[in-house]
């Protein structure tokens, strides 16, 4: 009888077993979840420093690009000023009047006021006036490739503003002005450019006023 209850005794857990294992379990869940947690967040720190770094490395190929397009700009103005016919034209555009020579050594003394009447597509042109015309058209060849540039993205507009605007604002006086030319051989995007530099009709007041207000 004694040796039963013995036996039942020993096949009986102790409760300070049970209560041992209930805590290993509540311990292991608690490490498994703050593992779970700390890789979570480990997670989301890299994925922080990934996007950062993307972030600074997209923000210097976007310099690296502006430098580029700017360095690429400077290149064609300076294309555009080397050219001995475009730079010529230039030269008509600032002047009032302006000596000239041609391939064959002969001089010509222009007047801004000379080439609105050489770039009309309707006259047949004098050896003047043809001297004018070819000049123009190796200025607007130029300004063609240039506007093509910007419209794609590859030159940032800002860039050639500058160096471009006193000629292409005196290229739209009206003494001067020759729409009818570009439209007539073909040059839209040398004409879109020229047109950049149009004001409004609102500056081009005020600027009138300055210059006829009393001092």
């Amino acid at each position: 009888m004694l040796s039963a209850a013995v036996a039942e005794d020993l096949k009986t857990t102790p409760s300070y077993v049970n209560t041992t294992e209930s805590w290993v379990k509540i311990v292991g869940g608690i490490v498994a979840a703050a593992t779970a947690i700390f890789a979570t967040f480990k997670a989301l720190a890299e994925w922080r420093r990934s996007t950062e770094q993307r972030a600074e490395e997209l923000k210097l190929r976007q310099r690296e690009f502006r430098y580029k397009q700017a360095m690429f700009a400077r290149d064609l103005i300076s294309e555009v000023f080397r050219d001995a016919k475009s730079r010529a034209a230039l030269t008509m555009l600032d002047w009032n009047f302006s000596d000239h020579k041609d391939e064959s050594g002969t001089r010509y003394k222009i007047s801004q006021g000379e080439i609105k009447e050489a770039m009309n597509p309707n006259r047949a042109a004098n050896d003047k006036q043809a001297f004018i015309r070819t000049r123009f058209e190796a200025l607007y060849d130029h300004l063609e490739q240039i506007e093509h540039l910007i419209s794609l993205g590859i030159v940032n507009f800002t860039d050639v503003k500058t160096p471009f605007r006193y000629y292409m604002e005196n290229a739209l006086d009206p003494v001067i002005q020759h729409v009818e030319f570009l439209d007539y051989f073909d040059y839209p995007e040398a004409k879109a450019f020229v047109f950049r530099f149009k004001k409004d009709e609102k500056e081009q007041k005020l600027r009138n006023e300055d210059q006829t207000s009393p001092m």
